[in-house]
């Protein structure tokens, strides 16, 4: 297989991949019209990007790999028809400041966005949700502007530190990693957590907090996020194509 090979197939994965993610995503109603994932080509400078919400750009749940568009780092248009969206910022600033982030997901997702809002702990509630945020780490910036300036972006990605999430205050969140995949169950994880958090600070008891012991053992044992991302994905597929009874 030549080079020119080896790019083309990692350029469908990475489009399939950013698609299934805004899929996965829009299907849990973590998204709707707006948000966006993207994924960096390895060994570039290059951003497969969900493009900008349009009279012509359907929901995410409709979108397929054809439909992805591929940006540098300045945010030009480097593939594609459609315009890359208005806060590609969020993902060129993250690309530049983190060499190890290869895929980022931000969502205007309902609890997490307003446990951000009450400023309130994350706590680590409940077992699979707290290892995938390491124990309800996430950082905060308190800003709802949109990010739509590199400034801003860099403003943005200093928050975030070498956290795999972040809190944009009266915006929404953002979640880092290394792949698509763990980019997306994290943030799913997110709002997992963030729910149990927001019920128990809604009954105003105490709850029993997991040990950092605990989830060091649960870490060792929690399955790997391919099978998270399998079933997500299924639940896409059977939602398009119903089974009949």
């Amino acid at each position: 297989m030549t080079a020119v090979d080896d790019a083309h197939k990692i350029g469908v994965e990475l489009r399939t991949q950013v698609a299934q993610a805004g899929q996965i995503l829009h299907h849990l109603g973590l998204v709707d019209y707006l948000g966006h994932c993207s994924a960096r080509v390895p060994g570039t400078d290059l951003v497969v990007i969900k493009p900008k919400h349009s009279p012509r750009t359907r929901s995410p749940e409709q979108l397929g790999p054809a439909e992805m568009i591929v940006i540098n780092l300045d945010g030009e248009l480097v593939e594609g028809v459609e315009r890359p969206p208005a806060e590609l910022f969020i993902h060129t600033e993250i690309y530049r400041g983190r060499p190890d982030v290869r895929a980022v997901v931000h969502t205007h997702q309902p609890t997490a966005s307003v446990l951000g809002l009450l400023d309130a702990p994350l706590k680590p509630l409940l077992h699979v949700p707290s290892v995938l945020t390491n124990g309800g780490r996430i950082e905060k910036w308190p800003v709802s502007r949109l990010v739509t300036t590199p400034e801003l972006g860099r403003q943005l990605v200093a928050a975030l530190g070498d956290s795999a999430l972040c809190h944009l205050q009266g915006h929404g969140i953002v979640s880092v990693a290394d792949t698509m995949q763990r980019a997306t169950v994290i943030a799913i994880a997110l709002e997992q957590l963030a729910e149990a958090n927001l019920r128990v600070l809604q009954t105003g008891l105490t709850p029993r907090v997991i040990s950092d012991d605990e989830l060091a053992d649960l870490g060792t044992t929690v399955a790997p996020v391919a099978g998270r991302w399998a079933y997500y994905l299924q639940l896409v597929e059977q939602s398009a194509s119903p089974r009949n009874s």
